[in-house]
């Protein structure tokens, strides 16, 4: 054949039927369901089969469509934004250019109560000796700008389209704060895409074991001629479908085609209000750009060993955990997360082996951390710690020692060790 047409699906899916029809050429899959037209209710074999939307699942529950009044107030967003964005990028290039090699930055943003977990990100390379120089912040706030700036980063902090997002860590996933810092995410990559550079973007939980940009610009890998690459999220349900891509960690290569994906995702932005979340509105653009535009798009398997997360972290099997602590995983880098807040991100952390900050830093302000300070010392000289620092929490999650004698999280789990 010249053409092949692909379709995907869950093989040997319960009561599911395939229909192939002759018509009008057609790239989107339709999804007919037997569900009864009152909204959240699930499915009834005895109703007729009926055209829903492909995140509908057989509960009855679907994504959300924005509303109005969650269209309108993301208007008055891009209002502020569009009416900023030449002075914006004019401040912006400098800090971008300082930063770049080969045409690539990494980005992360960070409020000043995530601030701890860039602190880690910081302290961890620093102790691994790993060359960070290419990462640059985007400080949703003043504190953070200035503890960025103490550890050594470019940071970059826009008032004007920051300044109203909350300064405080998120209590739990899709809450007002977290969906605050998800609109900054959106934000930082268009601003960068903009300016025709590659971006490797990256929450502030993650963590290197080596540097990951020669996974993406390894120009004789196989995996080279892709435009955008991500983390797989690990889940398997309709809302995250047929990608599962995690927004915490991806690589852009900066073509028309990505820069007309993050245009398009900035004016789409009211789908994030809605959801509650980056990653789920991003899925959904991005599967339209695959199939209209030709964007190509690789997600790195699941069970790979390059890109782990909260997936692996949480494995109810714990194989893949306890290969790692025998050292037999040789990952680039770990992404917590699958894990309800910074709380629990950072005890996580420090029975896994991989917290390198001081306790006294945790919370701080730059200008609390250096008071008493004698001679040049800076927040990083302060904060990070040559080794580990190492302590037991929950005897049920993954964990360089055993944590026995410690209590579970999760009810009903047995002990990790």
């Amino acid at each position: 054949c010249d053409t092949m047409k692909v379709m995907m699906t869950t093989p040997n899916s319960k009561r599911e039927c395939l229909a192939i029809m002759g018509n009008y050429e057609s790239y989107h899959l339709q999804k007919w369901m037997r569900l009864p037209v009152a909204e959240n209710k699930p499915i009834q074999s005895t109703l007729p089969l009926r055209h829903v939307s492909k995140s509908h699942k057989a509960n009855g529950r679907s994504t959300q469509i924005p509303n109005q009044k969650q269209t309108l107030r993301w208007w008055s967003i891009l209002e502020t934004y569009f009416q900023s964005i030449d002075s914006v990028l004019k401040e912006l290039r400098p800090l971008v250019e300082k930063v770049a090699v080969d045409n690539a930055v990494i980005v992360m943003v960070c409020n000043h109560g995530q601030s701890e977990l860039l602190m880690n990100f910081v302290c961890n390379s620093r102790a691994k000796g790993l060359d960070i120089s290419q990462v640059l912040v985007f400080a949703t706030d003043i504190e953070t700008k200035e503890l960025a700036e103490g550890l050594g980063l470019t940071t970059f902090y826009d008032e004007k389209n920051f300044g109203s997002i909350p300064s405080e860590a998120a209590k739990r996933y899709g809450d007002r704060k977290f969906m605050g810092m998800m609109l900054a995410k959106l934000y930082c990559v268009q601003m960068v895409s903009m300016l025709k550079y590659d971006v490797l973007f990256q929450d502030v939980d993650v963590i290197w074991f080596k540097n990951p940009l020669p996974l993406f610009q390894n120009t004789s890998s196989p995996l080279y001629d892709f435009d955008i690459y991500f983390q797989d999220d690990g889940a398997r349900t309709p809302r995250y479908a047929p990608f599962s891509p995690n927004s915490g960690f991806y690589y852009v290569r900066y073509n028309s085609r990505t820069e007309y994906f993050f245009s398009v995702f900035l004016r789409m932005g009211d789908m994030i209000l809605a959801s509650g979340s980056h990653q789920s509105a991003m899925n959904q653009v991005l599967s339209e750009h695959v199939s209209w535009r030709g964007l190509r798009a690789k997600v790195f398997q699941r069970d790979g060993d390059e890109l782990p997360g909260g997936y692996q972290y949480n494995m109810r099997s714990g194989k893949w955990m306890k290969d790692y602590f025998a050292g037999k995983k040789n990952p680039y880098i770990f992404h917590m997360s699958w894990t309800q807040n910074k709380d629990n991100k950072l005890l996580y952390y420090k029975q896994m082996g991989e917290w390198y900050t001081e306790e006294t830093c945790i919370g701080s302000t730059a200008k609390e951390i250096v008071k008493d300070s004698v001679g040049n010392q800076t927040v990083a000289t302060k904060c990070c710690l040559a080794d580990p620092k190492i302590t037991c929490h929950y005897r049920d999650k993954p964990s360089k020692q055993p944590c026995r004698q410690s209590p579970n999280i999760d009810k009903g789990r047995p002990s990790f060790w």
